[in-house]
């Protein structure tokens, strides 16, 4: 989005390409926006539409009810709910910004972050090699365990552990096609969740069917040691305290074989603000906002994220105009992301509710089926969740300018250099 806007672009990528990832849910209102900038063709190539979500019982294994993502309400949200690979998500999204014009330097980490000065605003990087780099904007898009972070919020604190753990693998499709319920679940175009008590299993087809998505959630509580979340954590499926559970989900845990754990984080109470004291460093996506490992909207967050950013600095003529363009980003991010957490959240642990009231209340709302919904049911169910899928992040940016930041543009100097640092 910045390299198309005409800035100068350098990504500081502490890995290479090559790292663990598993499965990835792209609501609507991510995947219209991959739409418009892959193409159809290109985003079938590595997506599978999901149609619904069976729902079934952790322990049992036994069906109670079926979520159908309707297509009249998906239309009308201008996308599709799909299923991705993390990995395939990163690639489309690396070749797009070669192809705007970024320079994308990997193994580069960052050790040192550093304000500018009154003397020079400008913030810069120390790398492990001992280089420094010099930008006008430093972009801190360095995950919930943020370097970029320490140097935005005075106030350091210690990220904590929200009391999830979440473990996610990948099972290779030719595995499961000899197992009769397996194949069942390989061949279907949707995204089945296993409940229990604090604990669940999502699983979702991946890579045109090559590939299949397990993701297995426990709640436990805050732990008394300080989360260290990462994506590089890798555990045998063996010793995960699933404690019973139902034939079929041991099956896609033994042929999952490995996982890769982390853990929701909280930090603060999530007020701070996103750009430092000098206005040249910002952050994006979960150093700003930590969010649910495994969710539905962590990935859709980030990228909504830089569309508004990116096309809020579509606007910049002058560093005069960066201090409104921040705040602006800021001010139209923050309470759409809470609104998404606290949804990815409260999801999950409708998923993981204890034996009760507020379990049984749930699986008899899943077993009501709704066959012949008429044009009062469309409405309702599309102004319930317009909110979070119809939402145009573009279109956010630019009713902001047109009603505000026009008015405060000052023509003069041409952009300068961005510098993204992500390095969880």
């Amino acid at each position: 989005m910045l390299g198309r806007a005409g800035h100068r672009v350098q990504v500081l990528e502490k890995r290479r390409m090559d790292v663990p990832s598993g499965g990835q849910r792209v609501p609507p209102n991510c995947s219209k926006i991959l739409r418009q900038w892959v193409g159809e063709e290109e985003l079938w190539k590595v997506a599978t539409r999901c149609v619904g979500t069976p729902m079934h019982r952790f322990k049992s294994g036994e069906n109670v009810g079926y979520l159908e993502w309707k297509p009249a309400v998906m239309a009308e949200t201008g996308g599709e709910f799909l299923l991705m690979h993390h990995e395939d998500l990163v690639d489309m999204l690396r070749k797009l910004a070669v192809d705007a014009g970024a320079s994308i330097h990997l193994d580069a980490e960052v050790k040192t972050v550093r304000p500018g000065s009154d003397e020079d605003p400008r913030p810069s990087v120390v790398l492990s090699t001992g280089k420094v780099l010099v930008a006008d904007i430093l972009i801190g898009a360095d995950g919930s365990s943020s370097i970029v972070r320490d140097v935005v919020v005075e106030e350091k604190g210690l990220l904590k552990s929200a009391g999830l753990t979440v473990y996610t693998g990948t099972l290779e499709a030719a595995d499961m096609l000899n197992d009769p319920e397996l194949s069942t679940l390989y061949h279907a175009d949707d995204w089945p969740i296993w409940m229990g008590e604090h604990r669940s299993l999502i699983g979702h087809p991946l890579r045109a069917r090559r590939q299949y998505s397990i993701g297995f959630y426990r709640w436990h509580g805050p732990e008394i040691e300080p989360a260290k979340p990462n994506w590089e954590d890798i555990h045998t499926t063996n010793n995960l305290p699933t404690g019973t559970c139902a034939p079929v989900v041991q099956r896609l845990l033994k042929l999952a074989g490995q996982v890769i754990r982390t853990e929701q984080v909280s930090f603060g109470d999530g007020t701070h603000g996103w750009t430092d004291s000098t206005g040249r460093i910002v952050l994006l996506g979960e150093a700003a906002h930590p969010a649910l490992p495994g969710g539905s909207h962590t990935a859709s967050m980030a990228i909504e994220d830089a569309v508004v950013l990116g096309s809020l600095f579509s606007h910049l003529r002058s560093m005069d105009q960066v201090p409104s363009l921040l705040r602006a980003y800021q001010e139209l991010r923050q309470r759409r992301c809470k609104t998404l957490v606290e949804a990815d959240i409260g999801n999950t642990r409708l998923m993981c509710l204890p034996a009760g009231p507020a379990a049984d209340a749930r699986d008899e709302s899943l077993r009501r089926k709704y066959d012949d919904w008429d044009e009062g049911m469309l409405k309702a169910s599309f102004e319930e969740i317009a909110e979070v899928f119809a939402y145009d992040a573009g279109d956010a940016a630019e009713e902001w300018w047109v009603s505000w930041g026009r008015f405060h543009e000052t023509a003069g100097e041409q952009p300068g250099v961005i510098v993204s640092v992500h390095q969880e």
